[in-house]
């Protein structure tokens, strides 16, 4: 037996609240990697109770409050692994959302406790991933256009990931699928930090030894995600059947 959909939603709506505080009081790179990850894991959680609670201006209040601390955490990561000073005025300031979420916790306080939602939460998550993995057996085959596709399945892959822990926290999912979610996004991780690394040096003088080192990092890394590929189509195969 998992943990009971109350217990697990007032653990991540906890989270995200000791998340927050820890960012206000300092903006540091392990403060805004928290953050993110607490503020993405309750976007999920909201997801998946969307047929029957949706809040679409809270969601639109996290997704913007991640978005606004992207450039902040690239900029971090870009600093630690190349040098070079962070600018850190006009940061902005995240959103507790305590009275959103308060209301919503209240509001599924009220579902009833026979109700079984799990096949309908794996259901959901195959949906989505169906048409974002799909795309991947047609890849384009520019350099850049193939960095811009695998950006765009990262971020699907990330909620996907988020919300494939919650169905395993109650139970429900295959943590065969989890395992696989995780390595791929830590992959694609990687190559999207790279991806931003080569636009700030491309901006900088006498970095032009580091710049093609750099490039030929994301050739390979490209490569080895091409040939990979049959991962994510055995998944999408697999998700849909668990779905029917």
């Amino acid at each position: 037996m998992g943990e009971s959909w109350i217990a697990q939603a007032n653990r991540l709506v906890g989270q995200y609240r000791g998340a927050t505080l820890a960012l206000r009081e300092h903006k540091g790179m392990e403060e805004v990697h928290a953050y993110r990850i607490a503020a993405r894991r309750l976007l999920a959680l909201l997801a998946l109770w969307r047929p029957l609670i949706h809040e679409p201006e809270l969601e639109r209040r996290l997704t913007r409050a991640v978005g606004t601390l992207s450039a902040l955490r690239d900029a971090q990561v870009y600093a630690q692994h190349h040098g070079g000073s962070l600018r850190q005025n006009r940061l902005p300031r995240v959103p507790l959302l305590t009275g959103p979420l308060a209301r919503w916790l209240a509001r599924l306080e009220e579902v009833p406790v026979g109700v079984d939602l799990l096949p309908l939460f794996q259901l959901y998550l195959a949906l989505s991933l169906s048409d974002a993995l799909a795309k991947t057996t047609s890849l384009p085959v520019g350099i850049r256009a193939k960095l811009r596709c695998w950006h765009r399945l990262r971020l699907v892959l990330k909620q996907a990931r988020y919300g494939m822990e919650l169905l395993t926290a109650q139970g429900g999912g295959d943590p065969a699928w989890l395992s696989m979610l995780v390595s791929w996004q830590e992959r694609l991780g990687q190559l999207q930090d790279r991806r931003q690394w080569l636009r700030r040096l491309g901006g900088e003088t006498g970095r032009g030894q580091q710049r093609r080192a750099l490039k030929t990092e994301i050739r390979c890394q490209l490569l080895q995600l091409d040939c990979h590929q049959v991962e994510l189509v055995g998944l999408r195969m697999a998700l849909q059947q668990s779905g029917q």
